[in-house]
C-alpha cells in the first residue's frame, strides 16, 4: 500500500524470523531515498538495509521471474 502523502514509501505485510525466534508478523517499510531503496522490517531503522539502483533492478528482475 502506498501513502497518499509519500509516493516513495510502501508498506508490505511480511514475516520475520530474527535471531532464530518463531516466525512473526511485521510491516516491511520500503522507501526510495536519494536514489537508493531502503528496506526497514521493523520500522525503527535499527535493522534497515539499502540497495542502489542496480541492486534494485536485480531484485525487480528476480521478482518478475518468480511471479511470472
Amino acid at each position: 500500500m502506498s501513502e497518499p502523502s509519500n509516493p516513495n514509501r510502501r508498506v508490505v505485510h511480511a514475516s520475520c524470523t530474527c535471531a532464530g525466534v518463531t516466525r512473526g508478523f511485521t510491516n516491511l517499510v520500503v522507501r526510495k531515498i536519494n536514489g537508493e531503496i531502503e528496506f526497514d522490517p521493523h520500522l525503527t531503522g535499527t535493522c534497515a538495509f539499502t540497495v542502489d539502483e542496480d541492486g534494485a533492478r536485480v531484485l525487480y528482475e528476480a521478482l518478475d521471474d518468480w511471479l511470472g
